[in-house]
């Protein structure tokens, strides 16, 4: 069995990216971060070891990710991801390695545990995604007993990636449950159309926003039902500036937290809840990647304002402070005086936000 140790993993960022009109892809931006910024967001809790493969702009890639190892193709003249999968062989010492595109910010959380355990179970050498309908090649898991074929391969002439993962033996491993995770984003069009979208998972993200005092709780509280007399299923994610436990002292579960165990799940018939000790704030995407499979059509956040998300700006008219400005992830401000914008609602007229937010789901 392959163990995590003997991982590591490689975003293939090698490519001429011939749609974007040559420009350097892994580092244009979706949501105010360059694509590879959320690709090693998504794999850093997978997986320790991430190397970049990269063709050009070396100094570029060293100046944003000086931590993150980098190699280039042994082959000349951008010959493909399967150039970039032999040299990752030839230059990094790991016994498997994971390759992921560098243009699919979604990556499912889970991409390695079920490509390594389909590779033990099938005794493969290379386990790769399949979403239900296509192929994805450039998501596997591959052993290094490999690299002479493929090398033997290359010098043929051929760059077909499935042609040569059949040659070998490979299994395709079904993802699709989480066929959206394999979002690529490849043309401008794309790219524009992304600044505003979460790109976090595939259930729409809407904050609500506003200074301490405007009532985004309140609100809330008000507008869950509405959305949900319009059959939009909520979830909801919230920061708290405070300690919150929403264990009891002295309970089994509390007692047993305490002796040490992390996480500690607790169930019943109505409920259950996972508690994890952290020694800093989780990140974003990894609570948003808790939502995954659920049946939830949006999830509402309160919080974590320096994330880039759509959202709904809340002000009101005795805060001391001025109304915040308006900002392309802006896509509506709720206030309680009239206000001259394009999209302003009622902040004390929650069917009226209800609406908003039904049509903006819609669109």
């Amino acid at each position: 069995m392959c163990q995590i140790n003997e991982i590591s993993a490689v975003i293939l960022a090698g490519g001429l990216a011939r749609r974007l009109q040559g420009v350097e892809k892994g580092l244009q931006e979706i949501a105010g971060k360059p694509l590879i910024t959320h690709i090693i967001e998504r794999l850093s809790p997978q997986i320790c070891k991430i190397h970049l493969n990269i063709n050009r702009l070396h100094e570029a890639y060293h100046r944003q990710y000086p931590a993150i190892p980098t190699y280039s193709d042994n082959l000349a003249d951008f010959q493909g991801p399967l150039s970039g999968i032999l040299s990752g062989f030839q230059n990094i010492d790991s016994e498997y390695l994971l390759f992921v595109p560098c243009d699919s910010p979604f990556l499912p959380s889970n991409l390695l545990k079920k490509l390594a355990t389909a590779l033990q179970i099938n005794q493969a050498q290379i386990a790769y995604a399949h979403d239900g309908e296509r192929a994805h090649p450039t998501f596997a898991l591959i052993h290094r007993s490999v690299e002479k074929a493929l090398a033997d391969y290359l010098a043929t002439g051929e760059r077909r990636l499935l042609q040569f993962f059949h040659s070998q033996k490979s299994v395709a491993v079904d993802f699709s449950e989480q066929a959206w995770a394999f979002k690529n984003f490849n043309t401008p069009e794309e790219f524009a159309s992304g600044q505003i979208s979460s790109i976090f998972c595939n259930i729409p993200l809407l904050a609500i926003t506003g200074y301490s005092g405007t009532g985004k709780t309140t609100l809330l509280e008000k507008l869950i039902p509405q959305l949900k007399q319009r059959n939009i299923n909520v979830g909801l994610i919230k920061h708290s500036h405070h300690n919150v436990d929403v264990d009891k002292p002295n309970k089994d579960s509390y007692r047993l937290r305490q002796a040490g165990a992390n996480p500690t799940m607790i169930v019943c018939d109505q409920r259950w809840a996972l508690m994890k000790e952290t020694d800093e704030l989780a990140s974003f995407q990894l609570l948003v990647s808790q939502f995954e499979g659920a049946n939830v059509d949006l999830i509402l956040v309160e919080g974590f304002k320096h994330e880039n998300l759509p959202k709904i700006q809340l002000h009101r008219q005795d805060i001391e402070k001025p109304l915040p400005e308006l900002d392309e992830f802006t896509v509506a401000t709720a206030t309680d005086y009239a206000l001259d914008r394009e999209v302003s609602l009622d902040i004390n007229n929650v069917e009226q936000i209800a609406d908003f937010i039904q049509t903006y789901l819609n669109k």
